[in-house]
């Protein structure tokens, strides 16, 4: 069943959003107001009209940050928070990106399921690009304190997922120089 490209426009058109068509690709380029900034989102159908992918590209680019592995710490936790969408890294070029991929096999697209997907997607760039851009800054988030509770938590999380104890990730994390940063880590003074 799936979905066509009118059925997108039709959407778009429904909720007055001003839209870009590239007529070779059948690229949708869209610009979404989140709460901090607009975004450019990018719609197009693959497998038929069977999956729908709503992207938005270059929420950050990191090929000048000395940060680049506290971003993808980062990335990694976001993937296990989120149930909707992903971010992505292109090692290549720095370029950080959101996706919401939408499979749509034995069904057709809703009109709420798009404003769904689209919202959802909006908003969790809005939510999370100053955090990522912050990361990217200087190595560590804003609220750090905040940051290192949550950590803590996401290992709780992970381990109880993973059926591995919290001891041996973070200490695998903590080998691999990643946590804590290098100002945080305290000596015992032997020196």
């Amino acid at each position: 069943m799936g979905t066509s490209l009118k059925q997108v426009i039709d959407y778009l058109e429904r909720d007055r959003q001003r839209f870009r068509r590239d007529a070779d690709t059948d690229l949708l380029l869209v610009h979404g107001a989140g709460t901090m900034r607009r975004w450019t989102l990018e719609i197009r159908l693959s497998e038929g009209g069977d999956c729908l992918h709503l992207r938005v590209p270059r929420v950050l680019e990191l090929r000048e940050s000395d940060h680049i592995a506290d971003v993808a710490l980062a990335l990694l936790e976001l993937h296990y928070q989120i149930k909707l969408g992903r971010f992505g890294l292109d090692p290549h070029d720095g370029e950080v990106d959101a996706e919401i991929v939408l499979p749509l096999d034995d069904a057709t697209l809703s009109y709420r399921q798009f404003q769904r997907a689209l919202g959802t997607l909006l908003l969790l760039v809005d939510q999370q690009a100053p955090r990522l851009e912050a990361i990217a800054a200087d190595g560590r988030a804003p609220h750090e304190e905040d940051e290192l509770a949550h950590f803590e938590r996401f290992l709780a999380d992970l381990a109880e997922a993973s059926g591995l104890p919290v001891e041996v990730l973070r200490q695998t994390i903590i080998e691999s120089g990643d946590w804590p940063p290098a100002d945080e880590q305290s000596g015992d003074g032997d020196e």
